[in-house]
């Protein structure tokens, strides 16, 4: 009997400063299991309903963090975002355009979504875009070599609007609340990777003790070709 492939199951939020910082770190694990492994890209609804609100209500807790931030994850937040949306705190904060964009594109490619979702992130935290702007993702498109026009029609589609409220609601229903969540599947068993920002070292660990196997003495073989 072959084994079912392995699944990572990435739960992020394009308005969570962590996942950004995550985003290289998983995009770097990924490239080293992406022979074994497939990998599931979430929109978490971190805000939504009526926790939408103006950035300047996190401004504070932001400009506190996203230091160590940049010194944990090798991430660098644009001067766009610190010295003018910041300060600025207008900026509304919702989860649901930028959940709209990342699905619209995973329907469109659904083995790069990492990739989307790490644009969207770099958007906000080194660009300073306003992710609530339909010319902000007109970028993403042209980014991706998408006919603009096109994307936002699939975006701004009732199919795309309906598949985020399942999401959203699917998240919630699995008790995730924090962002980044990595969860792998493996043979009928789910396995906490990551709650919160977790190195790449510990991550692929982890993954060795789950898919590889013991050899002789301390080494690990690690099984990625299936």
């Amino acid at each position: 009997m072959i084994d079912e492939r392995p699944a990572l199951h990435y739960f992020q939020d394009t308005l969570c400063g962590w996942c950004f910082g995550f985003e290289p770190t998983l995009t770097r694990l990924y490239e080293e299991w992406c022979a074994s492994l497939d990998l599931h890209v979430y929109a978490g609804g971190m805000l939504t309903g009526d926790r939408v609100q103006p950035l300047s209500i996190k401004a504070e807790l932001i400009a506190s963090s996203y230091r160590t931030i940049e010194e944990r994850c090798a991430v660098t937040f644009g001067e766009r975002f610190l010295t003018q949306v910041l300060p600025d705190g207008s900026m509304v904060l919702d989860s649901r355009m930028p959940g709209l964009a990342l699905l619209a594109y995973r329907a469109m490619h659904p083995d790069a979504a990492l990739a989307a979702a790490h644009w969207l992130h770099q958007a906000l935290y080194r660009d300073g875009l306003d992710l609530n702007e339909s010319d902000t993702y007109r970028r993403m498109a042209i980014a991706f070599d998408i006919e603009p026009e096109s994307f936002i029609a699939v975006m701004t589609s009732d199919q795309i609007a309906a598949a985020l409220e399942d999401e959203f609601s699917y998240v919630q229903s699995l008790g995730i609340e924090g962002f980044p969540t990595l969860l792998l599947e493996y043979n009928d068993n789910v396995h906490v990777l990551a709650h919160g920002y977790t190195p790449f070292e510990e991550l692929d660990m982890m993954l060795q003790a789950v898919l590889g196997r013991r050899t002789s003495g301390d080494e690990v073989e690690v099984v990625r070709d299936r």
